[in-house]
């Protein structure tokens, strides 16, 4: 099967595809030219200047081709990481350099190759010369930086998938299709018979969950939030318009500008991104030790309304203590010193309460009688005898004393 024939038998089987205008660049493609083509005027896998080798990347990206294609407007992605290979095996290469004119592509193959650019042991860098949209930008986004030329597209940050369906056609034709199959997946979006409900549900399932892969893959490469890629809803953007949106690094003219440019493997941020960051900093600092200095003072309020309150509660106890001192001396009858007064005031009120106790006099209390027993019975007539004897002393010291 020839090229075209596998794209179309691909694109009609809705193969998932990351591509902008993918119906213009279908026809911009010189299949008749391909269908000429000698292996042995193959193009160079990439040049080399000054250490730099640059590998184009063109036109319509399909995971793998059995010839280069790229000047015909086709590039595989397993014959971009057979170049990415050998420029890391040439000693005579320093860094890489992927020159980007491309509209996207499938989204089958794309891990392959973005693995061989995280994997790379000399450094990739992206220089978009053309147009770099869709798989192309999902590609070339694990590059350590990407430059664009002033008049570059980038974006289209999505996936699609298309079915094409000849039913109406077959019936001008007068032919009449059946298909018979064991359930209801076998034969599934068929071109020969409109598509089911659940198939185009399965389809677009299928396109969510790629597109959310790419949205991801983006923010964590670019540092923005994955719901602001969504939101810019598969929109192409221009080169100066896509450095603000912090897609791009840095706008040139050629390739030998953007390999000049010397920044890190983890795509930094654009220079006003960093001034930006500096002052939310500062102003996070500063928030920061002015609400550090609210809380002291909160805290020195809340010390002194505490203080307020231990004195008061002193003084309370102090004059409830007094007023227990005075009633004392006033149920004792006694006058107490300074001294007792302050060491009264000095105890709490367990200790008070035994000192008050044991400041009481004791009344004296007869025993108890017995219950039944009365007085007589108890002093069994000792009390009115020793009355009579005591009334005869009295008499008999009486007579003596005349």
């Amino acid at each position: 099967m020839n090229l075209q024939a596998k794209i179309k038998r691909d694109i009609d089987s809705h193969a998932l595809m990351s591509c902008t205008g993918l119906e213009h660049q279908l026809a911009s493609i010189d299949f008749k030219a391909l269908s000429r083509y000698d292996d042995d005027d193959s193009e160079a896998a990439y040049t080399v200047e000054n250490g730099v080798a640059t590998i184009d990347v063109r036109g319509l990206l399909v995971p793998e081709t059995s010839s280069d294609y790229r000047s015909w407007g086709v590039t595989g992605y397993a014959n971009l990481a057979d170049y990415i290979q050998q420029a890391n095996d040439d000693y005579t290469v320093t860094s890489i350099v992927l020159d980007i004119d491309s509209p996207g592509g499938y989204v089958a193959g794309l891990d392959g190759i973005i693995e061989n650019i995280y994997q790379s042991e000399k450094p990739i860098d992206a220089f978009v010369s053309g147009d770099m949209n869709s798989a192309a930008y999902w590609m070339g986004v694990g590059a350590r930086t990407i430059t664009a030329s002033k008049h570059s597209e980038i974006g289209s940050i999505g996936v699609l998938a298309t079915h094409s369906e000849f039913s109406k056609a077959l019936d001008i034709e007068g032919q009449k299709v059946s298909i018979f199959k064991s359930g209801k997946w076998k034969a599934a979006f068929s071109s020969l018979i409109p598509l089911t409900a659940e198939e185009k549900t399965r389809i677009q399932e299928s396109v969510d969950e790629s597109a959310s892969i790419f949205f991801n893959h983006v923010a964590a490469q670019r540092n923005v939030d994955a719901k602001t890629v969504k939101g810019w809803e598969g929109d192409v953007f221009t080169a100066v318009k896509a450095k603000e949106l912090g897609l791009i690094d840095a706008i040139a003219d050629s390739v030998a500008v953007s390999s000049s440019t010397k920044q890190s493997n983890t795509n930094p941020q654009l220079e006003e991104n960093y001034v930006d960051e500096l002052a939310q900093a500062k102003a996070k600092i500063t928030a920061l030790e002015a609400s550090e200095a609210q809380a002291k003072q909160e805290a020195l309020d809340a010390k002194a309304a505490a203080l307020t309150a231990q004195n008061a509660l002193a003084e309370t106890q102090a004059a409830t203590r007094q007023t227990a001192i005075d009633k004392l001396a006033a149920d004792t009858g006694r006058t107490f010193t300074d001294e007792q007064v302050t060491a009264f005031k000095a105890m709490d009120n367990a200790q008070f309460a035994v000192a008050e106790f044991m400041a009481k006099p004791v009344e004296p209390k007869a025993p108890a009688l017995p219950d039944g027993l009365d007085k007589e019975q108890a002093t069994n007539g000792r009390e009115s005898g020793e009355s009579r004897i005591m009334a005869a002393v009295a008499a008999a010291q009486a007579q003596g004393a005349k």
